[in-house]
């Protein structure tokens, strides 16, 4: 089995993950933004899959820490 790095036992610990999902859920926030302003239906798009993203990986995390 290989060794884990350093980078990869960070990843896997549920505060990294909220703190990543947050940072995407403000990206989200921002292309949203963007689309109301501009009316581009792309930047709906990718903010909508932001949005999706990070309600995806918040619940996982909510579980992850929970479940301890």
């Amino acid at each position: 089995m290989a060794k884990q790095t350093e980078e990869q036992k960070l990843i896997r610990t549920w505060w990294m993950r909220l703190l990543l999902a947050l940072v995407f859920l403000g990206i989200a926030y921002g292309f949203i933004s963007l689309a109301i302003d501009s009316g581009s239906l792309w930047q709906y798009v990718i903010g909508v899959g932001f949005l999706l993203w990070t309600i995806k990986y918040l619940a996982r995390d909510v579980r992850l820490v929970f479940h301890r």
